[in-house]
């Protein structure tokens, strides 16, 4: 008997707070610029075996920061280090393997997987690449349907377009905290 993939797929919806920031590292320690915004998503659970699902998410996400640049000052003796802000737009692309466990009525989950994450909307001083693949790590709790997640995008490309000679690279990290909802019967 054959058994229908879409009769076992499950769709949801979530939306939340997200916590965005630039890091670079300037004479040797981390620096970030954070700016709160949100997200809000699509998803799917596909089963794939017992505890294990596939989980697909279309997320449209509010996110920035703000970084330093390193700039010739204009005699040429030194460096300026102008703050840069920005905020954007993105559609973030995350594609989890999840694996969940069951206590009493109650649903843990814990996923990881690859992210794309594509920019539009650049407000700002900012000049940022618009593509960056990251690794998504996250946490969920489901009860009657409904869920609470945290997850945590790290991205893994430079978003500057062009550096000065010294500048650091700049990656995009993102925290986001959302509540949510599964279409199940």
């Amino acid at each position: 008997m054959i058994i229908p993939v879409t009769a076992q797929v499950t769709w949801g919806v979530r939306g939340g707070l997200a916590y965005s920031s630039l890091v670079q590292k300037i004479d040797n320690n981390y620096q970030s610029g954070a700016r709160f915004g949100f997200s809000v998503a699509g998803l799917t659970q596909i089963p794939l075996y017992k505890r294990l699902s596939l989980q697909p998410e279309v997320a449209f996400v509010h996110q920035g920061g703000n970084y330093l640049s390193n700039i010739p000052d204009e005699d040429g003796t030194g460096r300026v280090y102008p703050k840069t802000k920005c905020n954007y737009y993105s559609i973030l692309i995350p594609v989890n393997l999840v694996y969940t466990f069951q206590f009493t009525d109650v649903y843990f989950s814990v996923m990881a997987g690859p992210a794309v994450d594509i920019v539009f909307g650049q407000s700002g001083e900012a000049d940022l690449k618009t593509f960056d693949l990251g690794v998504n790590l996250g946490l969920q709790v489901e009860y009657s349907n409904f869920f609470f997640s945290v997850s945590a995008l790290c991205g893994t490309l430079d978003r500057r377009t062009s550096k000065h000679d010294g500048e650091s690279s700049l990656y995009q990290n993102n925290v986001t905290f959302s509540l949510g909802y599964y279409f199940r019967r």
